[in-house]
């Protein structure tokens, strides 16, 4: 059960707790402000443990907004101020074969490629603790921020296993490979303050502001022409994944492309004081 898993790390969530509200029926809900789609993860009972369902959801909202040309950003957030979320849902884990484990793991994982890989900014706004796939959901998003109350844990290994979403190969690419290798090998969580210093998280809010803050960087982000975006998260994505001169070969190959757009030559223009500081604003730059 989702309960006893933290029982095991030192949390006690107290069965006497208030029932929330009824969950989503697909576990993730959307509100947009302006440019930015916000995705909750919807299942406040569960403390919001993803289940494969719920993943699916999520992949699916997250490629749909990548069509949508008047969505620019992306935060992924939790329902509720305790939980981001408590990480995949272990109920639906229990009793399974290897095989049907790894159909888990590949839903996880394909989800998880779907954000780190679309084509416009996500980013987590952390709002309590994201543990195991709560952490890996977090870890695939471009940008995390965090409020002082939220918590992260690669904690699997506590459970004696580890992790399935992508925690053994992100959290190595985020921070310092000699403290990846340390919390893999405990599991202990580490405050929002700890997770600032290692560099896995950008910024740190108090709770009542995070949102706040979160959707005016999402809005600074969202201003910046859509190509340059869209090709900025390509090269840094695809460049990791190279050698240094295979990245930096792609990042000219790319910046001379954006340098077609409309939206490049307006920028040209407006540093040089023709236009005023008038940029096109759309989404083929053309």
């Amino acid at each position: 059960m989702v309960d006893d898993q933290f029982e095991r790390i030192g949390i006690n969530l107290s069965p006497e707790t208030p029932a929330p509200p009824a969950m989503s029926a697909s576990g993730i809900t959307r509100r947009d402000d302006g440019p930015v789609a916000v995705l909750v993860i919807d299942r406040p009972q569960v403390r919001n443990a993803i289940d494969t369902a719920t993943m699916a959801a999520l992949e699916a909202a997250v490629r749909g907004i990548a069509v949508e040309p008047e969505v620019r950003v992306i935060v992924i957030t939790g329902a509720g101020d305790v939980a981001f979320s408590a990480g995949g849902d272990m109920r639906e884990m229990q009793g399974m074969t290897p095989l049907g484990a790894d159909q888990v793991m590949a839903v996880w994982q394909t989800g998880l490629d779907a954000i780190e890989r679309s084509p416009k900014p996500v980013i987590a706004a952390v709002n309590g603790f994201a543990y195991g796939g709560g952490t890996e959901l977090a870890l695939a998003c471009h940008i995390r921020v965090a409020s002082s109350t939220a918590r992260f844990g690669q904690t699997e290994i506590a459970h004696d296993h580890i992790p399935g979403g992508g925690g053994t190969q992100r959290l190595p690419r985020i921070i310092p490979l000699g403290l990846a290798y340390e919390h893999l090998l405990l599991g202990d969580p580490i405050s929002a303050e700890q997770a600032l210093a290692w560099g896995l998280v950008n910024h740190v809010w108090a709770p009542s502001a995070l949102m706040d803050e979160t959707l005016a960087l999402a809005r600074r982000i969202a201003a910046r022409a859509p190509v340059a975006v869209r090709y900025t998260l390509d090269a840094v994505r695809e460049g990791l994944a190279m050698p240094l001169s295979g990245g930096l070969r792609l990042e000219r190959a790319l910046a001379s492309l954006v340098l077609e757009s409309g939206a490049a030559h307006d920028g040209f223009e407006a540093f040089f004081g023709r236009r005023g500081g008038s940029r096109r604003d759309d989404q083929t730059g053309d």
